[in-house]
């Protein structure tokens, strides 16, 4: 059987669990009593972590008792310690640059006093930081010697266009600003108080006279998997936002009405050159249907906190 890429990095996150993301049927996970396992459990994760950065095949397998089993999409299981170590270590030698895995443990709890369930979404991000697989997971763990080991693990394929995230605009936060020959705009980012959303106020000025103010409010629409954004101005206009990502690149598509009633529609375009430095432009800008030429590429700092 070819051990592709995608089975093989999620074999990494079976032991990755927290307690953090219990639900209220997950009782079990949230017994003081199980503290300690899920603690155990935490540092075997990242006991795993470690390894898969030192592409460490044996050590990842060492988790796994020696039966363990995995089933990728309810097709032929790879069955074994030792075979699971031979493909770690064959996927290992496949590897190029820096891959980062991202685990989201939806669901712990323990059935009886020496196994414990866990229910996982894995997302495997590049360099960039784009989502290039995604899956979800059950896993099986049970208690032999003292330790938790990994018996056996579900895996189904997942919709990679379901992982965009609120989490990939973090760099965002803080206080940023652009000045051209007439104007200084000024926006600053923050989360809300549960971190479902980034706020955005902004000022556009002048010489010292404030021509333009406003809020920006930034989230997640899970029902279709995007991001989207709100925007509300001083004056009376307002505007809803879909963002989209190509690595570095953000575009986001604009439908606006003016204070005046005139429908404006454009792209901005954002690329995040360093966690201090970002560029601006907006392109394919029309006003009720009349064309308006773009914008050049407009540089735009991150200002430094006062100490």
């Amino acid at each position: 059987m070819r051990f592709t890429l995608h089975k093989l990095y999620t074999l990494l996150a079976l032991m990755v669990l927290s307690g953090g993301y219990a639900t209220a049927q997950d009782k079990t996970a949230l017994d003081p009593k199980r503290e300690s396992d899920r603690s155990a459990i935490e540092v075997a994760t990242r006991d795993m972590i470690e390894a898969f950065d030192k592409r460490d095949a044996a050590a990842i397998a060492a988790n796994w008792t020696d039966e363990g089993e995995f089933i990728h999409n309810d097709g032929e299981p790879i069955c074994g310690r030792a075979e699971i170590q031979k493909a770690y270590a064959e996927f290992f030698k496949t590897l190029q640059g820096k891959t980062k895995l991202e685990i989201q443990s939806d669901v712990l709890r323990f059935p009886s006093a020496d196994t414990a369930i866990s229910e996982t979404t894995l997302r495997l991000k590049n360099e960039e930081g784009d989502v290039v697989a995604s899956g979800r997971q059950n896993t099986v763990l049970a208690r032999q010697g003292g330790q938790w080991k990994i018996v056996i693990v579900r895996e189904w394929d997942r919709d990679s266009g379901l992982d965009v995230s609120l989490k990939d605009l973090d760099w965002l936060i803080g206080t940023w600003q652009a000045t051209t020959e007439d104007r200084k705009v000024t926006i600053t980012y923050e989360w809300d108080e549960n971190h479902a959303f980034l706020r955005g106020k902004f000022t556009v000025k002048e010489g010292d006279k404030v021509v333009e103010s406003g809020m920006q409010i930034i989230g997640k629409d899970n029902a279709k998997a995007v991001i989207r954004s709100w925007v509300f101005q001083a004056d009376g206009g307002f505007g809803d936002e879909l963002w989209t990502r190509e690595g570095r690149k953000w575009s986001v598509d604009i439908h606006g009405v003016r204070p005046d009633g005139q429908v404006l529609a454009a792209t901005n375009i954002y690329i995040q050159v360093d966690p201090d430095t970002l560029t601006w432009q907006a392109v394919n800008q029309a006003l009720d249907g009349v064309p308006i030429a773009d914008t050049p590429p407009i540089k735009v700092t991150k200002q430094k906190s006062a100490k």
